[in-house]
């Protein structure tokens, strides 16, 4: 099946089995893919089969495509898929590896259109979705990784901010502002940008002034 690649996300799995077992694999694959139709943004998958260079093991790639990001975590996470799994490794105990074909904050953000959102849109919600968790994660988290070594914070608290702002805040933010993020009028674009600005600044003023947070900063 034909697929534009504009406005969809692609799932790549890439897996190692023995020559003898690529018949059991493909109707493991089949199965998964006529489960997959079941979900909403379904696209289909290709599975490409290939003879490893160092020995009888066959090189599978396997691309799963969604229109969108949320439906392809629905299905990726789903009691059917893990059921088929389960019997793949019952039937030929294959093992497989994977990733998620995407680069930063981009994946969040797919285009309606052929027209590629402008790189500092992007990276001005990533910045407004970043600010109130970092703030909010010194806060809530002060009585626990407060008391690890500033390294160790640091590492746990990058951690988890990146999952907030890229699993939640950011796609988020982007639906919120997608006609912004699309728009080429001045006029619009200038009218977004300082609706981020003001949000940045209640943002500020709110940590700042708000009793009980555990920092202290002068009055504005």
């Amino acid at each position: 099946m034909s697929e534009q690649t504009e406005n969809q996300i692609v799932y790549t799995i890439h897996s190692s089995i023995a020559a003898s077992q690529r018949q059991d694999y493909q109707s493991i694959q089949e199965r998964m893919n006529h489960a997959a139709q079941a979900f909403s943004g379904y696209l289909g998958q290709d599975v490409v089969y290939e003879e490893s260079d160092t020995g009888p093991a066959v090189k599978v790639t396997t691309h799963v495509r969604f229109k969108e990001l949320e439906q392809c975590l629905r299905w990726l996470d789903s009691p059917q898929r893990r059921e088929l799994l389960n019997q793949a490794e019952k039937l030929i105990s294959y093992h497989y590896r994977f990733r998620l074909d995407s680069n930063s904050f981009d994946q969040w953000i797919q285009a309606k259109g052929p027209s590629q959102k402008p790189i500092w849109k992007v990276n001005l919600l990533v910045w407004l979705a970043l600010y109130p968790s970092v703030m909010l994660l010194m806060w809530l988290s002060g009585p626990t990784l407060g008391n690890l070594p500033m390294p160790l914070n640091m590492l746990i608290s990058n951690l988890i901010t990146v999952l907030l702002t890229g699993y939640l805040l950011v796609p988020w933010l982007s639906r919120i502002y997608a006609n912004w993020l699309s728009t080429t009028s001045r006029r619009w674009t200038l009218a977004g940008c300082t609706t981020i600005l003001v949000a940045q600044g209640l943002l500020l003023t709110l940590f700042s002034t708000v009793p009980g947070l555990p920092w202290k900063t002068p009055e504005l």
